[in-house]
């Protein structure tokens, strides 16, 4: 058998006595594949591409974090028939340009091709083709509020503050929300120390869908660091884009009237547990499913309290007189560079090492001092208090929105 510039076989006269009725069945089989399937796929991992003959019916897969240019030849080099379709599926995160190459016309309203969107190019003479965008479905929303800016293939809007999200066309948008982190715990006195808060709640999900109108903004504030003789420290503020909801994070143990108190809040992430030399040893406090993480217990008979749960991990256990870091926040691209957040904060200690802030913004736990304040606009969990210090301060949520361009 032999086959066509495009790859189908055919039988020549050999074939009639060799390969039959095989040979024949080939044929059939080959003519249903390109009826259903049409004429296969050609993966593409470049940055440039240059279609060859035998794309005439296929799907080019474009996928390259970076941009792609395709450049669509001459008559004169590649001799399409009139009439071939060559299509393009963009599976990766540059942007795909489809280029006339010289003297070729390239009709059309958008020679891109955003991430997982799909084109096609028809050629209707000699050097003249027309793009055809598949435009059909929802594709992305488009915001009338000003970008805070713009990166390959997207625009995007980060709220360090509550406000309003104005969608004129409803669409899809990739969303990160993070709840304010919690306040750390305060020591009481030189037997008891305060836990680390947990991180504010960390949700994001890929290609929401935002319906036409106003979509409120809530950036959630964090929570107030424990003073001397106050239960514990305060849970942080929700935060919320729309419909998309998550809590702030959990405050760290403190002691008041009883060793119940040394347990840490539960929270987007558990706040981390206080410590007492009595012999208590108390719980971290538990994080809301899928948001974050659980807060660190604090020792038993010593000072070194839990810290405070992050994004990505749980606080540490305290341990003697050394106090539990607070969990690892989690890194997004969303706003065109990896940024780590929702970090949780470290526990205190009197006498020994207070526990390290998580990264992403959490703040580190006091030795015999106060804790330190988590990071504004990161959800970060605050430190926990030593001795007789104050726990700090949670600090306040963030929201981002990015959409495809």
């Amino acid at each position: 058998m032999a086959t066509s510039t495009y790859g189908s076989p055919y039988v020549e006269s050999s074939d009639l006595v060799s390969g039959w009725p095989a040979a024949s069945s080939n044929v059939a089989d080959r003519i249903d594949d390109v009826s259903i399937k049409g004429n296969g796929l050609n993966n593409q991992a470049g940055t440039t591409y240059t279609t060859v003959l035998t794309d005439a019916g296929k799907a080019v897969v474009l996928d390259n974090a970076s941009a792609v240019t395709v450049t669509i030849p001459p008559n004169s080099s590649v001799a399409y028939e009139t009439g071939s379709v060559v299509k393009f599926i963009n599976l990766g995160a540059g942007t795909v340009t489809l280029s006339p190459g010289s003297g070729v016309t390239l009709n059309g309203a958008d020679l891109t091709i955003a991430t997982n969107k799909a084109s096609a190019a028809c050629k209707v003479a000699t050097d003249e083709w027309v793009v055809l965008p598949f435009s059909g479905g929802v594709g992305s929303a488009v915001i009338s509020d000003t970008p805070t800016g713009s990166y390959t293939g997207y625009d995007y809007w980060t709220y360090t503050a509550s406000g309003t999200l104005t969608v004129t066309t409803a669409g899809f948008a990739d969303v990160l929300v993070i709840g304010g982190g919690g306040g750390g715990g305060a020591g009481y006195s030189t037997s008891v120390t305060g836990g680390g808060a947990g991180a504010g709640g960390y949700y994001f999900i890929s290609n929401a869908y935002l319906s036409s109108g106003s979509h409120t903004i809530t950036v959630g504030a964090g929570g107030t660091g424990a003073t001397t003789n106050e239960l514990s420290g305060g849970n942080g503020f929700a935060s919320r884009c729309g419909n998309h909801f998550v809590s702030g994070g959990g405050g760290g143990g403190s002691y008041y009237a009883g060793p119940i108190n040394l347990v840490g809040r539960n929270g987007g992430s558990g706040g981390g547990a206080g410590a007492y030399t009595s012999g208590v040893s108390a719980a971290g406090g538990a994080a809301d499913a899928g948001l974050g993480n659980a807060g660190g217990a604090g020792a038993a008979s010593s000072t070194g309290a839990g810290g405070g749960g992050g994004a990505s991990s749980a606080g540490s256990d305290g341990s003697g007189t050394t106090a539990g870091a607070g969990g690892a926040g989690s890194s997004s691209s969303i706003d065109g560079s990896a940024t780590t957040r929702a970090g949780g904060g470290g526990g205190g200690s009197y006498s020994g090492s207070a526990g390290a802030g998580g990264s992403g913004g959490g703040g580190a736990g006091g030795s015999n001092a106060a804790g330190t304040a988590g990071t504004a606009n990161t959800g970060g969990g605050a430190g926990g208090g030593g001795g007789s210090n104050n726990g700090g301060n949670g600090g306040s949520g963030v929201v981002i929105i990015r959409v495809a361009v």
